[in-house]
């Protein structure tokens, strides 16, 4: 009987440390849906700079770029504490010379060993 208890615990103790361990892990479709409702294409730097600070998202400053195009690069962290492999996705905000979001490009990247 007493092996049975210890059992039990055991079995309950497991199931609540793996429930406990829940993923956090963002992904490219989820944010891509997230942006799509929140910054339309149009959007000035500075409305996608306030999304961006306002959902605690870690970005650049706005960038000017004759070469390459104007840009703001933004990433969300992947915040799970026991992930072997991280999953961070990485976003790419591009606009034209009217200072108007014209494209963006979400894309998972993976750190680990």
């Amino acid at each position: 009987m007493l092996l049975r208890e210890r059992i039990r615990t055991a079995y309950l103790l497991c199931s609540l440390l793996l429930l406990g361990c829940g993923s956090v892990k963002p992904s490219a479709k989820d944010v891509e849906r997230d942006l799509t409702k929140a910054v339309p294409l149009q959007s000035t730097p500075v409305q996608v700079l306030d999304y961006l600070s306002g959902q605690k998202i870690e970005h650049s400053q706005y960038l000017r770029d004759a070469v390459q195009g104007n840009s703001i690069h933004a990433v969300v962290r992947d915040t799970s504490k026991w992930a072997i492999v991280k999953t961070d996705c990485g976003i790419v905000f591009r606009f034209d010379d009217h200072d108007r979001l014209v494209a963006y490009d979400v894309r998972e990247h993976y750190t680990g060993p």
